[in-house]
């Protein structure tokens, strides 16, 4: 398609959508289409105007007149009623004029209703104007800051915490101050106020101040300059939020508040991201053995996904040959792979260093493989060592345990996932090992007894994305298969293959 293809696309867009609203009564004005829609048992004049971007941006509705609509939930700061929610993405829905005034009904009939059934968003910052500081503010858990004043302190990369006690929130680095820089003038600080749950709104300055109930106290502080920041906690259907407002005062006396970026470094919000089962393995223990290229992404699932403990199994070292495929970064080379690890998973956040433990142990003595399995509620092998499944599944069939075994095959074109031994006494998977591509030659590395394999890094990325599926689905009792998966991923026939079907 051409760009006057695409200049086509468009116009016709608008054009067709233009055409629908004035079949709906709808005139234009000026560029702007007025019209109405029902309302109750009577009706309500509208506004629709197309933006620029039409047909991939939404038109904007308003009432003709600003009282003819309460200023309540999904009412925009200028005026213009929220009909399409900002995960609404599945289509362009708003292309169509019969759909946006349906919307634009159902929005009344919600209002009017005070918004009985309505989502709890927690989206109080989009009822202000932004805040000149683009600065990201990070807060931590809630009860450390109800109710209470709590220092502003920069950190990395313009970031600024709310520090509550000696210490940031939830461990965020604070920046490094130069001890030869001149000292900053004062302390800067924000009021943290719960306001509870809240029927609609607050969109002013005096709305804000009625519903915090500030003490006169805090007012001449924020007069003064000393507190330049105001959070508010808030309940919305039994779920709180918090919203962070910069407060300016003004020659006049009054007081600017507009909204600051904000956002929290908590558990909640952590586990909120890290799947629907993050709760139920937040308590579980998993050992990876083999913590090479995919143990190293499968660990880093597991620690995302919410699991509570994880043992890391591997007595290698980090090479710089090894960073292409592996999680941890160049800062780690020459360390033990289970160190490497350990200092990946925490310094990233994944989960707290004490609730790593590393072990450098041969997984072939059948001792620890007993060990690894009776002390922790999954073990997962992702070493590719025959002699090191035997071990863990000679030590599985004598406790009545079931593991999970992992390993890319045939240069990395299959992903092979063992339940072993399998559940319910199913059937092992069938062999998945071919024998090598003869176009593909073996290379070579100083120090390597082996060929290095050519599996690509996205490969590695997408078993390991496999293995944790099955881990978590043990975990939670809801197996995927009960003897594993076998899943080629390789690319497709070469050109030439195709061209001849």
């Amino acid at each position: 398609m051409t760009t006057v293809g695409v200049d086509e696309v468009i116009s016709h867009a608008r054009q067709r959508f233009e055409e629908q609203l004035i079949v709906a009564g709808f005139t234009n004005r000026e560029g702007n289409w007025h019209g109405v829609v029902a309302r109750g048992a009577g009706t309500v004049e509208i506004i629709v105007r197309l933006p620029p971007k039409f047909p991939f941006a939404p038109p904007r509705v308003q009432p003709a007149s600003e009282d003819d609509a309460p200023w309540s939930w999904h009412r925009e700061r200028g005026g213009a009623l929220c009909i399409v929610a900002e995960d609404d993405h599945e289509s362009l829905w708003w292309a169509d004029a019969p759909s946006v005034l349906a919307k634009a009904e159902a929005w009344f009939s919600e209002a009017d209703a005070d918004w009985k059934n309505d989502r709890p968003d927690l989206d109080l910052d989009r009822y202000f104007e932004s805040s000149n500081d683009t600065r990201i503010y990070i807060y931590g858990e809630f009860a450390q800051l109800r109710n209470s004043t709590v220092r502003l302190a920069d950190g990395d990369h313009d970031t600024v915490l709310l520090a509550v006690g000696p210490s940031s929130p939830a461990g965020l680095p604070t920046k490094k101050v130069n001890s030869k820089a001149p000292a900053k003038p004062k302390s800067r600080y924000a009021y943290i106020a719960d306001i509870g749950t809240i029927g609609s709104p607050p969109r002013t300055w005096d709305d804000v101040a009625a519903l915090a109930g500030l003490a006169e106290d805090t007012l001449q502080r924020i007069r003064g300059g000393a507190i330049t920041a105001l959070g508010l906690i808030y309940d919305r259907g039994g779920h709180e939020g918090l919203i962070l407002l910069s407060v300016v005062p003004d020659d006049d006396g009054s007081i600017k508040a507009a909204r600051l970026l904000s956002a929290a470094n908590t558990e909640a919000a952590k586990q909120a991201r890290s799947g629907p089962h993050a709760r139920d393995i937040s308590g579980r223990s998993v050992a990876i053995v083999g913590v090479g290229a995919l143990g190293s992404f499968v660990a880093d699932a597991m620690a995302r996904s919410g699991v509570g403990h994880v043992t890391l199994v591997d007595n290698d070292s980090l090479l710089p040959g090894n960073l292409v495929r592996h999680l941890a970064s160049s800062r780690s080379v020459g360390h033990a792979k289970v160190e490497a690890m350990r200092l990946e998973l925490a310094v990233e956040d994944r989960m707290p260093i004490e609730n790593i433990k590393v072990s450098m142990c041969d997984a072939r003595d059948i001792a620890f493989a007993l060990e690894l399995l009776t002390d922790h509620d999954l073990v997962i092998n992702a070493t590719a060592d025959f002699a090191v499944t035997a071990a863990l599944r000679t030590a599985a069939e004598a406790t009545g345990r079931t593991f999970v075994s992992a390993a890319l095959q045939n240069a990395g074109d299959t992903v092979r996932i063992d339940l072993l031994p399998p559940l319910n006494g199913a059937a092992s998977l069938p062999s998945s090992s071919r024998r090598p591509e003869p176009n593909v030659p073996d290379v070579f590395e100083p120090g390597c007894g082996s060929p290095v394999s050519p599996t690509a890094p996205y490969a590695v990325l997408e078993a390991a994305g496999l293995t944790a599926r099955h881990a978590i689905g043990l975990l939670v009792g809801r197996p995927v298969d009960p003897a594993g998966e076998i899943r080629e991923i390789g690319l497709g026939p070469e050109a030439g293959e195709i061209s001849a079907r």
